[in-house]
């Protein structure tokens, strides 16, 4: 896959009816437990850049919601004019992991050196 998409220059999205969820306990409380890990952390560790959920279970069926769906042309028409917009006029945020707080974890990760990672990618792109 990943060579996939490095060939069509694309970002990865994933969306996606919740299998795992039916809306109703979506829309009062959110993507729950395993259903998180479907829709946002396996995806993300193949390279998903964003995820929508496009509906869920309803009894046994799945249903497909038309506002999700509008949601989601309006994330890829937002994805399209980003990559249309000069990257010098491009804005990003940054945000750094803290947990748990007060406690001098901000910016540690599991072996992973944040405040060096963060640093090489501001003088890349500073750079492009």
């Amino acid at each position: 896959a990943v060579d996939l998409l490095k060939r069509m220059d694309v970002p990865y999205i994933c969306a996606a009816p919740l299998l795992l969820q039916d809306i109703k306990s979506w829309r009062s409380q959110g993507v729950q437990g395993l259903q998180s890990v479907v829709l946002y952390s396996l995806p993300e560790l193949d390279g998903a850049v964003d995820s929508v959920v496009l509906g869920g279970l309803v009894g046994d069926k799945i249903s497909i919601i038309p506002e999700r769906v509008r949601k989601l042309c309006s994330r890829l028409h937002g994805w399209i004019e980003l990559r249309r917009t000069p990257k010098s006029d491009r804005r990003i945020a940054i945000s750094i992991y803290g947990f748990p707080p007060n406690v001098g974890a901000t910016g540690t990760a599991a072996l992973l050196d944040v405040p060096r990672s963060l640093d090489y990618l501001l003088r890349r792109l500073y750079k492009e």
